[in-house]
């Protein structure tokens, strides 16, 4: 009896695992994986001064707005849409957090770039300043192309001044600055 006794001690010693040691072991091992998301499979074209060849894919007009304000909106019918902004110029408007930079068109100023500096707004696939690289990664995918501090999603076409997309600068783990734009 003293035998059995010995026999399920050792047994029991050897197949039980504290779950407070499972636990703590598979929360560094998650958190191992999810800080992986910031360096694993983001490798895009380094540069966007190769204009020698079109450089990701086109988004919608949609993915190109910030606060309800797209593109190409007059600068009218953005203070129409946001009310008076806090700050004003010919070339832009700012709201907080987020400035309207325009171009002129036949005398009407349009936007044609939408910088967000803080948490005043989101992109149209939820990502905002301060969020981190595994949450823009998880929303928008691998990075058209990569500079030392961005990632940018979106279309710059050959040969030209053409891009339209959205750019994430970033201090390696957060987003810092979002700009949004759009040159035709």
């Amino acid at each position: 009896m003293g035998r059995f006794i010995l026999i399920c001690m050792l047994t029991f010693s050897v197949f039980y695992i504290p779950s407070d040691v499972d636990a703590s072991w598979l929360s560094k091992a998650w958190g191992r994986l999810e800080d992986s998301l910031d360096r694993a499979d983001t490798h895009a074209p380094p540069s966007i001064t190769d204009t020698r060849k079109d450089i990701g894919r086109p988004l919608s007009q949609e993915e190109l707005k910030i606060a309800g304000v797209p593109m190409h909106a007059r600068f009218e019918d953005v203070k129409a849409s946001l009310g008076a902004p806090q700050y004003e110029t010919k070339e832009s408007l700012q709201y907080g957090g987020i400035t309207f930079y325009g171009q002129l068109w036949q005398g009407l100023g349009r936007v044609s770039r939408i910088d967000v500096s803080n948490r005043d707004a989101v992109t149209a696939r939820g990502i905002a300043v301060g969020d981190s690289l595994k949450q823009l990664v998880k929303a928008y995918g691998k990075p058209d192309f990569i500079k030392d501090d961005y990632y940018f999603y979106g279309y710059q076409q050959a040969y030209s001044d053409v891009i339209r997309g959205l750019y994430f600068t970033h201090d390696g783990k957060k987003i810092t600055h979002i700009r949004i734009v759009r040159y035709d």
